[in-house]
């Protein structure tokens, strides 16, 4: 759809007073090039006044900024959506008229110079687009969405300008906007022809004004940091580097686990990429809480064919295995086959500190993987009992994204912030200091602010976006990549274990996990992945399954050759291969 009034012959800029340095930019520019145009100059107070009266439902917003750039943003995309015309930073220049524009039913839009595009590329976008230059014809349905995607973000205004209120935020309403030809979308030469360093943009021009070079942009808004690192933090750094290799612990190998993966199998399409097909649902068990109850009431409301969902739980002690008896005798008739794996104590290994109870939890995974999964399952539903509420589509939405493997959001509350920070996305790379400064027990462990990571509720604003690790909750794997060798670290792998090793492995094997942060499950209050000291268990590994299921535990692969079924990494559980060949 597009709008027949076209843009309007009117000029927008916005500073904070009408005083503006002389070295910011060149407001008069704009002027001198369009004699035929009109000429809006806002103030912080006009524009408060405006959202008064016009926007009166997005005050409370505005006013919530604590950072007048993200104001600035929010105000540039309120008045192209009312008035229309032309938007332009106050550091910019007019290089030429803008007569070509006016008209124009469409949105126009510049791609930011290629050397800005790593904050988009690691978040899974394509390019970067400028949000300094903008022109639109007046009520355009394109800022509705750019509007709400703002409102979505407002709980993370403290956050990263880009990705509340900015470029970042920007190009995921590009890229979700469905009337690709309400959009004139250019290449950077159109209103930025220089990046940030002031370097000529080398792209290759393209777009309905793509030929032209109607102003350029000065930068000098810029807030890209530059961390000094002094001699003292560097030297601190080393220290803690080497103290971790003295004390952290066992750890594994990259090169080695690697190695062991089948790659072949690793690199084949999924044989499901449709909804339907064996779904293999593990519960992973160290405690069982009060919520037990309520948790396996829950899955009955899964949607997924019945005959085609097969649930089995892993217990590592914790108490109340009645209830899971119970629950499977009641309801494991209506499942494909549905039953427990007792997994003993002595499987599990010491459980100090979060090390020892996420490795505990990683051989939960592991030994009820190898005691569950068949050559008919497709996929792997892992799921904890923290998990309380979720669509009964979950499988259906989590298979949808095309994704290997594919998280939801894990949150307490809708809306609010992730409830497992297992989830994360590294922005950057950090260095040494601001690396080892936050390992404890050859685990990395920073704050849930971490500047280099951002979790699903900081990435609101996409739909999709890739991970490096993935949380606990809840996660959906192609059953191929499990048989490929790609299990759940029981030691640190680069730093990480369980899931977010799990995350990582596979993010280095080729296969990029999914976070979906606007599909939102519940969990309890409880803290994840720091689980409590299981219970004793004596005896090895059992099983209680309900009358008629069938339970075959699959060989490992040094000793069957079979590739339809799971193989063993020893590099990354080093008693699987000896579970694994139980009869």
């Amino acid at each position: 759809m597009t709008f027949s009034s076209g843009i309007p012959r009117i000029i927008h800029q916005t500073w904070k007073t009408r005083q503006v340095p002389p070295d910011m930019g060149d407001p008069e520019s704009w002027i001198t090039h369009n004699p035929g145009w009109e000429y809006h100059f806002w103030t912080d107070e006009d524009l408060l006044a405006f959202f008064k009266k016009e926007r009166p439902d997005l005050l409370d917003l505005y006013l919530s900024y604590g950072r007048p750039v993200q104001r600035a943003d929010l105000a540039r995309y309120c008045i192209l959506q009312r008035f229309g015309g032309l938007y332009a930073d106050v550091d910019t220049r007019c290089l030429a008229s803008l007569e070509p524009l006016a008209g124009d039913p469409r949105v126009i839009l510049c791609e930011e110079p290629a050397r800005h595009w790593q904050p988009a590329l690691v978040r899974g976008l394509d390019r970067l687009w400028f949000n300094g230059t903008m022109a639109s014809p007046p009520g355009h349905p394109f800022w509705s969405g750019v509007i709400d995607l703002c409102r979505l973000m407002a709980e993370r205004r403290h956050g990263d300008v880009l990705e509340t209120t900015g470029p970042l935020v920007l190009t995921a309403a590009v890229r979700d906007y469905a009337d690709r030809e309400g959009l004139a979308l250019n290449s950077c030469g159109v209103f930025a022809d220089t990046d940030v360093h002031g370097a000529p943009s080398d792209s290759v021009r393209y777009g309905p004004y793509g030929h032209l070079t109607l102003s350029t942009h000065l930068w000098k808004g810029s807030w890209y940091a530059r961390t000094r690192r002094t001699w003292w933090r560097r030297k601190t750094a080393r220290v803690r580097q080497i103290f971790d290799r003295l004390s952290g612990g066992p750890r594994l190998a990259p090169g080695r686990v690697l190695g062991q993966l089948d790659r072949a199998l690793l690199a084949r399409a999924s044989r499901q990429p449709s909804e339907e097909g064996h779904v293999l649902v593990l519960v992973p068990m160290l405690k069982a809480g009060p919520q037990l109850s309520s948790f396996c009431e829950r899955l009955l409301s899964l949607g997924h064919p019945r005959d085609k969902l097969h649930l089995w739980f892993g217990h590592g002690g914790g108490g109340r295995p009645d209830v899971l008896d119970d629950f499977i005798a009641r309801h494991g008739g209506t499942f494909a086959s549905a039953g427990v794996v007792r997994i003993a104590r002595k499987r599990l290994g010491p459980g100090r500190g979060k090390r020892g109870a996420l490795s505990r939890l990683a051989a939960i995974r592991n030994e009820l993987l190898a005691a569950t999964l068949k050559a008919r399952h497709d996929r792997v539903l892992w799921i904890v009992t923290e998990a309380m509420d979720y669509p009964p589509d979950i499988v259906a939405q989590l298979t949808r994204s095309g994704a290997r493997i594919a998280v939801p959001h894990a949150v307490q509350d809708p809306g609010g912030q992730s409830a497992d920070t297992g989830s994360f996305l590294m922005i950057a790379e950090p260095a040494r200091a601001d690396f080892y400064g936050h390992v404890r027990q050859g685990l990395l462990q920073p704050p849930h602010s971490w500047e280099f990571r951002r979790h699903l509720h900081d990435l609101r604003y996409l739909d999709t976006v890739p991970l490096h690790g993935v949380g606990r909750t809840m996660l959906l794997v192609d059953a191929d990549c499990h048989r490929a060798g790609l299990l759940f670290p029981e030691r640190p792998y680069r730093h990480l274990i369980d899931t977010e090793g799990f995350g990582l492995l596979a993010r280095d094997a080729g296969v990029v996990p999914l976070g979906l942060p606007q599909l939102e499950i519940l969990v309890s209050g409880e803290l994840l992945g720091a689980p409590e000291e299981s219970a004793q268990g004596k005896r090895g590994p059992t099983h209680v399954s309900w009358p008629g299921a069938t339970l075959a535990p699959f060989p490992a692969a040094p000793l069957s050759g079979d590739k339809a079924l799971p193989m063993a990494n020893e590099a990354l559980s080093p008693r699987f291969t000896r579970v694994a060949r139980r009869s």
